[in-house]
């Protein structure tokens, strides 16, 4: 089973998650976000089947200069709308893949508070728990 975390903000067409499976729908204040400061987060649900078709499709729809994470319990995949990154969980914050994902996101001009990809995905990792 994978998850995935989707603001409806990134996407061209955000009617496209109509097609998923919502495992929770939030909204979030981030004051300092150029865009909106208010965010409607999308947690959805995919099987493991189906993982790289759905990455392919929301990314085929971000704009420039967003990211997503797809999840399962060994692996976060980090995605741009023409690049992915792959980090092994719990233990890939300090590989060379977190890193580059980093330096992208810095060539996509995303401002360095968003970059500490660490900290943003802790919440959505301890959402499905609960």
């Amino acid at each position: 089973m994978f998850h995935a975390i989707i603001d409806a903000a990134s996407l061209n067409n955000p009617t496209i998650l109509n097609d998923f499976h919502h495992r929770k729908v939030t909204v979030q204040y981030e004051p300092e976000s150029s865009t909106n400061k208010y965010h409607y987060i999308f947690l959805l649900q995919i099987d493991e089947i189906e993982i790289e078709d759905v990455i392919i499709r929301i990314q085929n729809e971000m704009i420039e200069s967003w990211y997503s994470f797809f999840w399962s319990e060994s692996a976060l995949h980090i995605v741009f709308n023409t690049n992915r990154f792959q980090i092994d969980i719990p233990d890939g914050w300090m590989s060379e893949n977190y890193k580059a994902a980093q330096i992208f996101g810095r060539t996509q001009k995303i401002p360095e508070v968003y970059l500490d990809f660490k900290t943003h995905f802790r919440p959505y990792e301890d959402m499905i728990k609960k």
